[in-house]
């Protein structure tokens, strides 16, 4: 736990636990704000434990990245969740999903890597902050920045608005052309929601040039946004704004400029500091994070799908690895179909599924037993999969507890297979070559060809 300009800060890596001060451990509003932390499809991002002498304790998930929760008091108490294993690793995993090419690997992960040999996740996260802020600009910029309504009084002999009947008369009077006072409404995008995301863009084009490079982020797009507006910073760039107020102000059928308005919170906050948002800058912006789970399925995915078609090569073997179809199963079929069953891998030959498999982002030291070291959901998740998809094999991709790469086999009581895979990810191949001579690749390929055997 550290403490500065008034804001509390816990530091711990995926999985550990910290124990939570006294003073929070007293504050059930921020005790229930932190339980109420989910990530966008409602699953929850830490666990609270009561632990043995009263204390309370909070355990990360498979989350790595910065969250700020409110106490009682409204003071920002930022959680820094750092990964296991290592930023480096983070970022070769995801330049290896993306990529489809090792020279893209090599590119992607060259382009997320800053210099220095920092190693810090905020440092691979803010890359990420980036370019989603300049996707949700040209999105501003193709539908529309937010609008406000004014009001003018005009005198004219038409009626163009709403008649002022207070100074009619007047108008009437006054010329030898009769007039009529009205009011008219109009709409503008020169108000202080926009203001407020150009003044990031600005900082953005003059501040972290250097940065817009690492994030391969087009300057056209911030420049046409200055462009567009006639930006001058003067007036609003040193002004104190609540971003929680104008939230309140954008409008709700345009979800990207709240979206935008967030990350232009975030990025104010870090360029007016000079370095990278490190914990005290996230007032009003909840969290920036990676889901690791999501990660690693796909890694498991991307490296099942290289090594089944290496094997279809050089054993001629006609084996596929897939994702399941949203529709392509169903548990239930009546009265109505209802999709339940989708596994994270589908492996097929000759185009018939012959196993299935659900990987988890989580330490488990031997999920057949009960408790906290098993993992008794995930096998009867995959014992369904195994008989709703009509397979007699079965398998759970789990990172390594040991460090080490391996997979057991068990025999159900129906003579059906459950292989449980660990994966330790301590190598970053450059190569397919490597990639050929790596732990991972020799094991997944025995067990792929275990699986066809």
């Amino acid at each position: 736990m550290r403490r500065s300009n008034d804001v509390e800060k816990i530091i711990m890596r995926e999985w550990e636990e910290r124990i939570v001060p006294s003073d929070l451990a007293e504050d059930r509003e921020f005790l229930g704000r932190l339980a109420s932390v989910f990530d966008k499809r409602g699953r929850r991002v830490f666990d609270l434990i009561l632990k043995n002498d009263g204390r309370v304790a909070i355990k990360a998930r498979n989350y790595v990245g910065i969250f700020a929760v409110k106490d009682s008091k409204g003071r920002d108490v930022v959680l820094i969740v750092e990964p296991k294993i290592g930023v480096k690793n983070i970022v070769w995993m995801l330049a290896f999903n993306e990529a489809r090419s090792f020279n893209e690997v090599r590119e992607i992960e060259a382009m997320l890597s800053k210099p220095v040999g920092r190693e810090s996740i905020m440092d691979l996260l803010i890359i990420g902050l980036i370019r989603s802020f300049t996707e949700r600009l040209s999105q501003a910029l193709v539908y529309g920045f937010a609008e406000t309504s004014l009001a003018s009084v005009e005198e004219s002999p038409v009626i163009r608005g709403r008649i002022l009947s207070s100074v009619l008369l007047r108008t009437l009077l006054s010329s030898p052309i009769p007039n009529v006072a009205y009011e008219i409404q109009y709409f503008t995008t020169d108000n202080i929601l926009n203001h407020y995301i150009l003044d990031a863009c600005y900082m953005l084009y003059n501040g972290a040039s250097d940065l817009l490079k690492i994030a391969d982020v087009n300057e056209t797009v911030l420049r046409r946004a200055l462009l567009e507006f006639d930006y001058s910073p003067l007036g609003f760039l040193a002004g104190d704004i609540s971003p929680s107020r104008l939230l309140n102000e954008m409008p709700l059928d345009r979800p990207y400029l709240h979206d935008l308005l967030r990350l232009a919170s975030i990025i104010r906050r870090w360029l007016e500091q000079g370095r990278p948002p490190y914990p005290g800058e996230f007032v009003s912006v909840p969290a920036l994070y990676i889901n690791m789970n999501k990660l690693f399925e796909r890694f498991v995915r991307k490296a099942m799908i290289l090594i089944a078609k290496w094997l279809r090569r050089s054993r001629n073997i006609n084996i596929a690895v897939r994702k399941a179809g949203r529709e392509e199963r169903a548990l239930v079929v009546l009265p109505k179909r209802k999709t339940y069953l989708n596994p994270d891998i589908v492996i097929e030959v000759n185009g018939r599924p012959i196993a299935i498999g659900d990987v988890k982002y989580k330490l488990v030291k031997d999920p057949l037993e009960s408790g906290p070291k098993g993992d008794r959901e995930g096998v009867s998740q995959v014992f369904t999969y195994i008989h709703g998809w009509n397979v007699e094999k079965g398998l759970l991709v789990y990172p390594s507890v040991k460090n080490e790469t391996s997979y057991h086999r068990y025999i159900l009581t129906d003579e059906r297979k459950l292989y449980v895979v660990r994966l330790h990810v301590n190598e970053r191949p450059k190569t397919f070559k490597e990639l050929r001579t790596s732990k991972i690749f020799k094991v997944l390929s025995d067990l792929l060809l275990e699986l066809v055997s």
